[in-house]
């Protein structure tokens, strides 16, 4: 289910110190893929840490499973990458975000960015979404300090004054595209109201360590 297509482009960017892979058609069986990982509901995401939005105004869930098949995809993005997987997480784990959010004012996606954060390396995102390539994943430069202390879903939303949008990484189906989380600010990029309704976003995702300067 997990094959990864045999004749696969691999486009590379350098930004900003550091390489920005794409990777279209990454999938041999996607919409196999896709069937598995978002045929049920999964938990709302950290739904313990209180306060919290979640449920309230938008559903921000995540799976998170076994599977010793996803291990060649760990694999293949580690060899590209010059990296190893996060070793807080075993690299059979799958994982996946999903989210939507409810009509409320709340959710200001006019005047705000949804959840600027860095992470401990390089990301994999798996994009899942069809005929959508705008509500993809922005990088950012930070013109505020970092919010410290609040919950991750009590105040979610950052205005857009605080942010500038460096780069915006374009979703398509089945394209895999990798970045340095560690070092850019980065947050999904909300620009319309299609996941404002019954479908959620959804991706795959997986973190890897930072990856060495020789590339």
């Amino acid at each position: 289910m997990f094959e990864i297509n045999d004749d696969l482009v691999v486009e590379k960017e350098v930004f900003c110190d550091s390489i920005i892979y794409t990777v279209d058609n990454f999938y041999k069986y996607p919409d196999e893929v896709h069937d598995y990982l978002f045929n049920e509901t999964p938990p709302l995401w950290k739904a313990e840490l209180k306060p919290s939005h979640n449920a309230v105004h938008f559903e921000d869930r995540r799976l998170l499973k076994s599977d010793s098949r996803i291990y060649p995809v760990v694999n293949w993005i580690s060899k590209l990458t010059k990296t190893i997987p996060d070793p807080d997480t075993p690299p059979n784990t799958i994982s996946t975000n999903q989210i939507r959010f409810f009509d409320h004012e709340f959710n200001d996606i006019e005047n705000c960015y949804w959840q600027p954060h860095i992470d401990l390396g390089y990301n994999a995102i798996i994009y899942f979404n069809k005929d959508d390539s705008v509500n993809g994943t922005n990088l950012y430069r930070p013109l505020a300090p970092e919010r410290r202390g609040v919950p991750e879903h009590y105040y979610p939303w950052r205005s857009k004054d605080d942010l500038v949008v460096v780069k915006h990484l374009k979703p398509e189906y089945n394209r895999l595209i990798i970045f340095d989380g560690n070092l850019f600010v980065h947050g999904m990029n909300i620009v319309d109201k299609r996941y404002f309704s019954e479908e959620y976003r959804k991706n795959q995702v997986s973190f890897f360590a930072k990856p060495s300067k020789n590339y």
